[in-house]
């Protein structure tokens, strides 16, 4: 059985920006982006994101904002490793704010 690998995107991003890389020897999971509800707090969010990961330590990739998600998703799961690309381990190094498209 492959190694299952879970793959955050970036902020107006997919799967697509992920097709030059070979992951042919792992079985490659996108997660999706779900709709944030109002006022949530990237702690949550990361709660949310959970219900997509169905492994026992994963191994977590995330692109930009999705790397700065993996590490909230990490915070919450034992990992096998996470592997950030253009991304930051806390988020203190990034200004963003989480909105519905209500706000």
């Amino acid at each position: 059985m492959k190694k299952e690998i879970y793959i955050f995107s970036g902020l107006g991003a997919d799967e697509r920006v992920f097709q030059r890389l070979d992951f042919s020897e792992s079985s490659a999971i996108f997660i999706k982006w779900i709709i944030p509800l109002n006022n949530e707090t990237i702690e949550h969010y990361a709660t949310r994101l959970l219900d997509q990961i169905h492994t026992t330590q994963p191994v977590l990739i995330g692109l930009s904002f999705g790397g700065i998600m993996a590490v909230e998703v990490a915070k919450q799961i034992d990992t096998e490793k996470i592997i950030l690309i253009a991304s930051a381990k806390i988020k203190k190094k990034f200004h963003f704010i989480i909105a519905s498209p209500d706000n």
